[in-house]
């Protein structure tokens, strides 16, 4: 991802930081309580899937 944020419309940007915060609430709240090792398995296949689902590609800028 080497696209640069300076051609975001505001509008983008704010979705982009509620969603990062969104991530680091999620990220405080499994360091609260510890996955095992089959709940991280599940969290990441989740993960790739989410990114994977909205990955933007040039044409989607």
């Amino acid at each position: 991802m080497s696209e640069s944020t300076d051609s975001w419309s505001d509008e983008r940007m704010q979705a982009e930081l509620e969603a990062v915060l969104t991530d680091l609430q999620t990220l405080e709240e499994h360091l609260a309580d510890p996955l095992t090792l089959s709940g991280a398995i599940t969290e990441l296949e989740t993960t790739i899937t989410m990114y994977e689902q909205t990955d933007m590609g040039p044409d989607d800028a």
